[in-house]
């Protein structure tokens, strides 16, 4: 894996705000496999997530190659998203993951935060953060996290609750996926959320 050193050198120059360019002089939407800050923002909303009951992992996330996670390595999600179309009664459950699959209907690997799924109105939003810390590494490697959430209402009514990570395994020879997931009650068409911010760091 490359070091920031390399990355800087080879790829990358620093810009004014001391984060990694490339050498175009755009910032990176992603720089993989480099550790020591920001792994991964959006530059744009996810696509919609709507008419499915299937849980879905929204299509903004940040991939973590086998083998990068360590002993001590420590990982920050925050996200926020919004229910942009409801319909009548119809619930919406969000979900923040360390998964190492993501085909939808068949998310794998560590939810650290679960929000209950909750009947939502247009335009209520939800966000969250979770801090992740890799205790050991390898196939039967392990994790602890803590995060805190809102639960999905109007902006400005924010309900914090907290969701914390015993010590769970985590085969940190494998790819990972850190990103959030939304699940709707019933297949309508009038369902609709996206996912409008997701950063994620590594040190």
């Amino acid at each position: 894996m490359p070091n920031a050193a390399t990355l800087e050198n080879d790829f990358y120059t620093r810009g004014d705000s001391g984060r990694l360019q490339q050498t175009d002089g755009t910032n990176d939407d992603y720089i993989r496999g480099w550790v020591g800050g920001v792994i991964y923002r959006n530059v744009a909303a996810s696509t919609a997530v709507s008419a499915t009951t299937s849980e879905t992992f929204f299509d903004k996330y940040a991939t973590i190659d086998a083998n990068t996670l360590k002993a001590g390595t420590v990982l920050k999600i925050r996200y926020q998203g919004i229910a942009t179309a409801t319909n009548s009664t119809d619930t919406l459950a969000i979900k923040c993951y360390l998964a190492t699959g993501i085909v939808a209907g068949s998310i794998t690997g560590t939810a650290l935060i679960s929000a209950a799924a909750v009947d939502v109105a247009n335009n209520d939003t939800f966000s969250g953060e979770a801090t992740i810390i890799i205790r050991t590494a390898g196939a039967s490697g392990t994790l602890v996290a803590s995060g805190l959430y809102k639960t999905t209402a109007a902006e400005g009514t924010a309900t914090m609750k907290d969701d914390i990570t015993a010590s769970t395994t985590v085969d940190t020879t494998v790819a990972q996926y850190l990103g959030v997931s939304a699940t709707w009650s019933t297949n309508n068409a009038g369902n609709s959320c996206r996912l409008d911010v997701i950063a994620v760091e590594m040190y």
